[in-house]
């Protein structure tokens, strides 16, 4: 595999778990504001690099005239706009995210000093866990085509 392939499923598998834990955090309100645009501008960032110009364009919803059947969640968009650089080194970029999104999130419960721990963090943590899974799956599934 070339090395621009590497990069680009590299760059696409940050941006998809750059935006999907982006999606977790902003739905249980467990990060600050600061994180949140951080992380915001690094998976803007990776998806650039992974699919150019147009990718962003397509993530906002701003892609071409011609597609009427273009989702309007934003979170639905991003597959259409890294589906031409997604390769195995995305698979395992997202696999390993994912995972390690689930400790995270773990740890965060346990290390809680406070009296009432984030609910939110557990269901991050579960989910991010049983993606990571599935995601491992493809991974695997990819590596014997």
């Amino acid at each position: 595999m070339r090395i621009g392939n590497a990069l680009r499923g590299l760059t696409a598998g940050i941006a998809v778990l750059g935006y999907v834990s982006l999606f977790l955090l902003l739905q249980v309100r467990a990060a600050p504001v600061s994180a949140l645009a951080g992380i915001g501008a690094l998976a803007t960032a990776a998806l650039a690099v992974a699919g150019g110009r147009p990718a962003v364009r397509q993530l906002l919803g701003r892609g071409p005239p011609s597609q009427e059947d273009t989702p309007r969640w934003w979170l639905a968009r991003l597959e259409p706009a890294v589906e031409d650089s997604w390769n195995t080194y995305a698979d395992l970029v997202l696999t390993v995210g994912l995972w390690a999104l689930s400790v995270g999130s773990f740890d965060g419960l346990i290390t809680y000093s406070g009296d009432d721990p984030l609910f939110g963090l557990a269901i991050i943590g579960f989910l991010s866990m049983v993606c990571g899974l599935i995601s491992l799956g493809f991974l695997i599934d990819s590596r014997y085509e």
